[in-house]
């Protein structure tokens, strides 16, 4: 199970330097965009469509290096309350339910991307697909996260520290 939790570790430290390019990016884009509007009197087209892009992408991303984390919502007033044997039963439910979510997000995310493949941006011109292709792989980036936090919760456990 070292592996996966190697692969877990490997692919969170690329998520994270790939979200902080990605908001860079849209401070950079939206910086532009209010020079070229307001300042130039000339607004550019296509920033403020590649700012929500980047944005989108930044957060479903950002949501997977939370997740690595154990830093998921959860009701911690009630869930502290439980004797420590329960805590780990609720966790493995949790866990296990964020999975089946996660396997559906991953099907219906292909699919999703799969069908606006033909469908194009309106200032960019390119493929909504790639907006949309940001749904699996974040999914399968978390699968694998949720996956070594419920096999190995001594993991989940220091990384909470």
């Amino acid at each position: 199970m070292d592996r996966i939790d190697r692969i877990s570790e490997t692919l969170n430290g690329v998520v994270k330097h790939l979200a902080a390019v990605l908001t860079a990016a849209m401070a950079v884009l939206v910086f532009l965009q209010v020079l070229f509007r307001y300042v130039l009197n000339s607004p550019l087209d296509w920033s403020e469509e590649l700012s929500s892009f980047a944005f989108v992408w930044m957060a479903l991303l950002g949501a997977s290096v939370g997740l690595r984390h154990n830093q998921h919502p959860r009701l911690d007033i009630f869930f502290n309350r439980f004797p420590v044997g329960l805590q780990k039963v609720v966790m493995t439910l949790v866990n296990l339910s964020i999975i089946f979510v996660l396997v559906v997000l991953s099907i219906f995310g292909v699919k999703l991307t799969l069908a606006m493949r033909m469908q194009r941006t309106a200032a960019l011109g390119y493929s909504v697909s790639f907006v949309y292709m940001v749904l699996p792989i974040s999914a399968v980036i978390m699968l694998v996260h949720v996956i070594v936090q419920t096999v190995q919760p001594s993991k989940r456990e220091s990384q909470n520290n």
